[in-house]
């Protein structure tokens, strides 16, 4: 099933309508996906606004660029749909050949002072980086992005939040920018309100020794998907009460489940996909699944009773394929240097190469995922009227 809307009761639906969050999840170059769904909705949905939004990983991204972005849903939509549709793997990475080469540190002295410095990951960002500051317009580094100011100046965006995680500490740190923030901590997360700039998209889309490690100030970050027990929490921490979050893991049907993708050993690509999927989309079902139960306990309690608990109405939409698939079918368009380092890992053993769907940053992939994503809104559009509100009037005329 593509989708899931929890609907916890009717009591949210008498209240202002200003409360509306998206939450975006990771998964690389899979965030495509959310691109789709995006221009869908605004094709369909034209004034839509989304007042909170929170990413993270390689959905942060997509999360800063709609929330730095001035103008209508709909252009956004366009202009972010045209930057993925442009993306190489050259604008993303470059292999750091010198983190493959054995026993590296041993031939240091007659190694060239390039190749000796020590790497801090498989991929160099820098392609990345430099993509960004381009499509955020913010070209100086630590500098914060003039689009999230204005939006929440002219009261376009309530709140953004991105999501990274402390290699210094272990701490899940939670980056909010906005108005009437509600701060949140625990033993092993903390909240730090700032200035969201390009260094913090780039360390909670740093992907542990593929991508290095972001500092920021006096510390160094990672990947926000690594610790992240409960994606959604950022968002309900924010204010929302209407929660859209996006995946970009495809829910296999039972049948599927039990059918085997390999015969014989496990190459390491489909090791690595499964600890992937396994840390940055498997928690969204987890979170999902205590949000349901807990809109079904508050819903069975007296309003006296709920001690300050509200019920938070949710949708979450998915790819209706298995995206990992389609990255295999579009394994040959990648440059030839990545299809030789990810066929040495052993991708073209799987039918489902999940680990070459995160780094398949290619127009022929990336168009495709986006295309799904619209259609994937258009099979739901009476699911999405229901959640967003919509008279009865305007769900009969279609």
């Amino acid at each position: 099933m593509a989708m899931e809307l929890v609907q916890p009761n009717e009591e949210i639906r008498t209240e202002p309508r200003d409360d509306l969050a998206v939450m975006l999840t990771g998964g690389g170059a899979r965030a495509a996906y959310q691109v789709g769904v995006i221009k869908g909705l605004a094709r369909h949905f034209p004034d839509l606004r989304f007042q909170i939004i929170t990413g993270v990983s390689a959905g942060a991204i997509n999360a800063i660029f709609l929330a730095a972005h001035d103008g209508p849903l709909r252009e956004s939509a366009d202009d972010l749909a045209n930057l993925w549709c442009s993306l190489e793997c050259r604008h993303v990475f470059r292999p750091n050949y010198a983190a493959l080469l054995p026993f590296r540190t041993a031939f240091k002295a007659i190694l060239p002072p390039r190749m000796s410095k020590r790497p801090h990951g498989l991929l160099n960002a820098g392609p990345l980086a430099e993509t960004l500051r381009g499509a955020y317009h913010c070209p100086i580094r630590n500098q914060p992005i003039d689009g999230i100011r204005r939006n929440l100046a002219r009261g376009d965006l309530k709140a953004v939040g991105l999501i990274g995680l402390d290699y210094t500490t272990g701490q899940s740190v939670r980056w909010t920018q906005g108005r009437d923030i509600d701060a949140f901590e625990g033993p092993n997360r903390r909240s730090v309100q700032t200035e969201i700039t390009v260094e913090h998209v780039l360390a909670s889309a740093s992907l542990p020794f593929v991508f290095p490690a972001v500092k920021i100030e006096q510390r160094w970050y990672g990947d926000g998907g690594i610790r992240l027990a409960a994606p959604l929490s950022s968002a309900v921490h924010l204010g929302a009460r209407r929660i859209l979050a996006m995946s970009t893991g495809y829910q296999r049907t039972p049948d599927e489940a039990n059918t085997p993708v390999l015969h014989g050993y496990p190459p390491a690509a489909q090791i690595m996909g499964q600890l992937i999927n396994a840390i940055f989309l498997d928690v969204i079902d987890e979170d999902v699944t205590r949000m349901e139960r807990m809109n079904e306990m508050i819903s069975k309690l007296d309003a006296s009773q709920r001690n300050g608990f509200k019920a938070i109405d949710l949708f979450v939409m998915r790819p209706s394929l298995d995206l990992g698939r389609l990255a295999g079918e579009h394994e040959k368009y990648l440059p030839r240097n990545m299809k030789l380092l990810t066929r040495a890992l052993g991708t073209r053993e799987t039918e489902s190469p999940d680990f070459i769907s995160m780094l398949m940053f290619e127009p022929h992939y990336t168009t495709a995922l986006i295309k799904l994503g619209e259609n994937d809104v258009a099979s739901r559009l009476d699911e999405f009227r229901l959640f967003l509100g919509e008279p009865a009037a305007a769900i009969s005329a279609v």
